[in-house]
């Protein structure tokens, strides 16, 4: 006997006719504040006016909170959002680093490679292919490959100077970490 397996797991199920359980529980908090709202009215607490005002008020919101929806979430998500952004704080302070925390990094004329060469090089994607070839050779061998293999992938040599290679198999994340 095959069963009947759901297709939108997120929509909440009908209960009251065609309402949900929230829906129907908005309704009916709604009915009860204008009863009440009625029964200040009866007894004279209240004007006719304002019973109309606070009713319309109540259903109103009722209504709201229980079939609007804005820019496809529920009315109650918008209010908390409203309520949030006028209570929160809305200043940031920047908080300036002072000059000793900052590291200086010192980069010498050799360090740079000339921009012709620079140039050349992207034009032709020497470099671009060399990383792809080291990556593809990676996949192929299961995520380990021979040490011997370099890669260099900055135009600075001397900032980032990489460990000698060693005799253990290098991982797919240690090239990507290399090519970043």
């Amino acid at each position: 006997m095959p069963t009947k397996i759901p297709q939108d797991v997120t929509r909440e199920d009908k209960l009251v006719g065609p309402l949900t359980l929230r829906q129907f529980l908005y309704i009916l908090g709604a009915a009860g504040l204008i009863f009440i709202a009625y029964q200040y009215y009866a007894l004279q607490y209240l004007y006719f006016i304002a019973f109309i005002l606070i009713s319309l008020l109540i259903a109103l919101l009722a209504l709201a909170l229980a079939f609007a929806q804005i820019n496809g979430r529920p009315f109650g998500v918008f209010l908390l959002n409203v309520l949030h952004f006028l209570l929160g704080d809305r200043s940031l302070i920047w908080h300036k680093e002072s000059r000793d925390v900052v590291t200086a990094i010192k980069v010498h004329a050799t360090d740079l490679k000339d921009t012709k060469t620079e140039l050349q090089e992207r034009k032709s994607g020497k470099q671009i292919k060399m990383q792809i070839e080291q990556l593809a050779n990676v996949l192929d061998t299961g995520g380990t490959m021979k040490p011997d293999i370099s890669v260099t992938t900055s135009t600075i040599s001397n900032l980032n100077a990489s460990p000698a290679p060693s005799a253990e198999p290098v991982d797919v994340e240690d090239v990507l970490k290399d090519v970043d």
